[in-house]
């Protein structure tokens, strides 16, 4: 049932049952707020979103407070302001004064706020308490002195990846965000899926940066340095770069590397082509042999790691290829042609993509081989930005050049990799066109409902093969748990992404205060899959 209430003298229509700050903000009116996330239920715990409500003593926080019938409501009086100013100069009076080299200056919610309510001052003095960063883990690195204890983290940890790796610890005063037993996260459940980054306010969650060994490599005479282009970074730096999609987006990013001395840039998509035709060839195999069992994507580290840890019943069910990265690291490495004109020792691989699990991934003692790994450095695309700023190059003023040969040329199948459900269909046409030697008749119906099971069922020669898709851990193991648990032989093959919705939304990507970005970035990378020549993977 909608009704009308009253906010600074207008009239807006609301929602019964719907919270007041949702109800301003889909009305154009803007609230402050730190601990506040969509699809989450509220916690009021930062109170920055307080209002003042007529007939009302205290000020309300509009996350938790739902509308009512004759409400009359006051975002911005003097008493509000005054309120929110005041809770911004409390989180200011033991934050570290760091901002000139903080990772996330400029863009940091704290630093946002302040500006916005007029701080212009240090008002209230409290002790800096002395906490000691956590730098032990491969992929995200944790600064407990510039947690403002918004639960954001926590939160996404929790309910979205189910992993929990850190939480509130002690009370009061003391309460902090830290670890079981507040030990490093490299000995705890942490996946390195990097949402907490995403979503943290601060730099108290920040990516642990490969920028500069891959800065020191560039400037070592004798190392060459060949950096590896994830077909979903391109769409990232179109995005950023508001560069309107077109060909070969990827020689602006290839003309960019090699100003900064870059020996190869290649294209990760062909290895991207590669790990489907794997994966479609072990599907393959499973329903020739008529097996009832489950095939799951193996190119996620985070998916991989959530099984090994938490599922290690299902780590049977995942694809025995190794994903785009580390192919393409052995690839270059170890299987390489004389036309590298380089040893491997002289080799330093760097992936550039919107991941920071994959930093983990290279970092596992498996992909390293006698002291040689197969992939050096992780770029995210937020490093790649720092990078070129760093050179001084402008992007957006730059001649094109070509990706090297021999790895320079993907199919719109790479492309398909970057946001959920992409790979599913992909893995779907690769495996009906090798059934029937070409795509006329392939459909991949998608459920255009929300709420809708991510299925899609493919005919191929008589058989029905069944695909499904999610992102997020928490979806993911619902599913699959459902699906194993109804004993269902109608999925043959499950698309998991540890990220919601798949690496358009991976935790290496750039950070907005508005988290609108990643179904963009899948319009931009179905965009970029019309400029392909080849529509499906095949082993090249």
């Amino acid at each position: 049932m909608e009704f009308h209430i009253e906010v600074n003298s207008r009239q807006i229509s609301v929602s019964e049952g719907e919270t007041l700050l949702t109800a301003l903000q889909r009305n154009g009116i803007r609230v402050p707020t730190l601990c506040h996330m969509n699809r989450f239920s509220p916690t009021g715990a930062c109170r920055l979103c307080v209002v003042e409500v007529e007939g009302k003593r205290d000020l309300i926080t509009s996350c938790s407070y739902p509308v009512e019938k004759n409400m009359k409501v006051l975002t911005n009086s003097q008493r509000v302001i005054k309120a929110r100013k005041a809770l911004v100069e409390l989180l200011l009076s033991n934050h570290p004064d760091d901002c000139l080299y903080c990772q996330r200056n400029g863009n940091c919610e704290l630093q946002w706020l302040a500006e916005e309510m007029n701080v212009k001052e240090r008002k209230y003095f409290s002790e800096k308490k002395l906490y000691f960063p956590d730098h032990s883990a491969p992929s995200v690195s944790r600064d407990p002195a510039k947690c403002v204890l918004c639960s954001r983290c926590v939160r996404v940890c929790e309910e979205t990846q189910l992993v929990t790796a850190i939480d509130f610890i002690d009370r009061s005063n003391e309460t902090t965000v830290n670890s079981a037993f507040k030990k490093g996260l490299n000995i705890n459940s942490c996946i390195n899926c990097g949402q907490c980054i995403m979503v943290c306010p601060t730099a108290a969650l920040v990516d642990v940066s490969h920028l500069e060994k891959v800065q020191a490599a560039l400037d070592h005479a004798k190392k060459k340095v060949v950096f590896l282009v994830s077909p979903s970074a391109t769409a990232s730096v179109a995005e950023e770069l508001g560069i309107k999609v077109h060909a070969n987006i990827s020689g602006i990013i290839a003309a960019a590397l090699k100003k900064c001395g870059a020996y190869r840039v290649f294209d990760l998509g062909v290895s991207c082509d590669r790990n489907i035709a794997f994966e479609v060839a072990e599907l393959a195999e499973m329903i020739d042999k008529n097996e009832r069992k489950l095939l799951f994507s193996s190119c996620c580290p985070a998916w991989v790691k959530y099984v090994e840890a938490f599922r290690p019943e299902w780590k049977s069910m995942l694809a025995s290829a190794k994903s785009p990265q580390q192919l393409m690291g052995s690839l270059l490495k170890f299987d390489t042609d004389a036309s590298m004109e380089a040893s491997r020792e002289e080799l330093f691989t760097v992936s550039v993509l919107p991941c920071v699990g994959k930093k983990y991934e290279s970092s596992k003692e498996e992909m390293t081989h006698k002291g040689v790994s197969e992939v050096d450095a992780v770029l995210t695309i937020r490093e790649f930005f720092r990078l070129i700023r760093t050179h001084g190059i402008d992007m957006k003023n730059i001649k094109e050049e070509s990706l090297d040969i021999p790895y320079n040329a993907s199919s719109a199948a790479a492309l398909k990799m970057g946001y959920s459900g992409g790979k599913a269909e992909a893995i779907a046409m690769e495996l009906y066109v090798q059934a029937t030697g070409g795509s006329d008749n392939f459909k991949f119906i998608i459920p255009k409902s929300l709420i809708a099971k991510k299925e899609s069922k493919v005919s191929v020669k008589g058989r029905t093969v069944g695909f499904a898709w999610v992102s997020g851990i928490a979806e993911a193991d619902a599913y699959i748990s459902s699906v194993l648990e109804g004993q269902r032989s109608d999925i043959n093959y499950i698309e998991v992404m540890a990220c919601p919705g798949g690496c358009a939304g991976g935790g290496g990507q750039p950070i907005y205060r508005h988290q609108y970005k990643t179904k963009n970035r899948k319009k931009t990378l179905q965009e970029m899959e019309k400029f392909c020549h080849h529509k499906t993977a095949g082993l090249k």
